[in-house]
């Protein structure tokens, strides 16, 4: 299991002194609402140090969280701290999208490269964007449509509003686009249950937080202040080995449903969520324990292009 404790239930610190990976933890609940939003089904963000309490801020728009959380970057960079910073919608696409699309280089950087380029945000209006219009125009290079959900107000000559146009491979194929990556369906052989990438729109998408969410990741690893200091888990770095006192910044994929979650009074789920999670990548730190969930990526080959959730482990096929 993910996060998993002894087998005895309590959870043990090893007899050796720990050094800690990180000095920060940042978790964001991404949104794609196409209107500035607070609350409920919004942006929230976590800042938690290595000691201390966690802090938590809803940007009503995408700007606004972008801002926010390179201001969080840059000051603990100047402060000399390692960060670990994740967004909570998948970092990658099943193996092969970079190659049907024609892509060159390094599949991962190459789609990130390619969103960066098409995807505009506050696009007339606060928040207003091209999502659906970017999605229908990499389905039209596909072979096969593989993205699917729009508003059916929407019209878009590649881009259906159900799952009927899509086709994804199915087992024992070689050609085509599968609908999971690996991870998710380790996830689902579990009986969790992830949603596809390739879903734009409707009751658990998160399709429509990669397509603006991608972007925004590309821009703050690649800032100019940032980036020299900046590597995405596991396309980058496979265990993160920054010494104390030198400014690191590790991106990593994050799924905050792999911990279960109590309903409290005064927060709405999503704040209460990137909290827990936040806090828990600081006990699985202080307890020596998260090097082995950023190692768990090694175990597949597929990783390598898809990416992988940060505490999905013991997932070898």
């Amino acid at each position: 299991m993910p996060f998993r404790d002894d087998v005895d239930g309590q959870r043990r610190l090893p007899s050796r002194l720990v050094s800690p990976l990180f000095d920060r933890y940042l978790t964001v609940d991404w949104s794609a609402s196409s209107v500035p939003k607070l609350g409920k089904d919004s942006i929230w963000i976590c800042s938690l140090a290595a000691g201390g309490d966690p802090a938590t801020e809803n940007p009503p728009r995408r700007k606004v969280a972008e801002d926010a959380i390179r201001q969080h970057l840059m000051e603990s960079v100047r402060r000399g701290e390692r960060v670990l910073v994740g967004f909570d919608f998948p970092y990658a696409y099943a193996r092969g999208f970079a190659a049907a699309l024609g892509l060159a280089g390094e599949p991962w950087r190459a789609v990130w490269s390619e969103l960066e380029r098409l995807v505009r945000d506050d696009l007339g209006v606060p928040n207003g964007n091209n999502r659906f219009a970017v999605a229908s125009e990499l389905n039209g290079r596909l072979v096969h449509h593989a993205y699917w959900g729009r508003p059916k107000h929407q019209l878009h000559a590649h881009l259906s509003a159900l799952r009927d146009v899509v086709r994804y491979r199915i087992e024992g194929e070689e050609a085509g686009l599968s609908e999971w990556r690996e991870v998710e369906r380790c996830l689902r052989r579990r009986h969790q249950h992830p949603h596809s990438a390739w879903k734009l729109l409707g009751a658990g998408s998160v399709g429509s937080q990669v397509l603006t969410g991608i972007p925004v990741v590309a821009r703050l690893r690649d800032d100019p202040e940032l980036g020299p200091v900046s590597r995405v888990w596991p396309f980058e770095v496979p265990v993160p080995d920054a010494r104390p006192g030198e400014a690191a910044i590790v991106h990593a994929e994050i799924w905050p449903s792999l911990i279960d979650v109590p309903q409290i009074a005064g927060q709405v789920k999503d704040q209460t969520q990137v909290i827990r999670l936040a806090t828990r990548l600081r006990e699985e730190d202080r307890a020596g324990t998260l090097e082995g969930l950023f190692a768990a990526a090694g175990e597949s080959e597929a990783a390598e292009e898809e990416g992988w959730i940060l505490g999905v482990r013991g997932c070898a096929p």
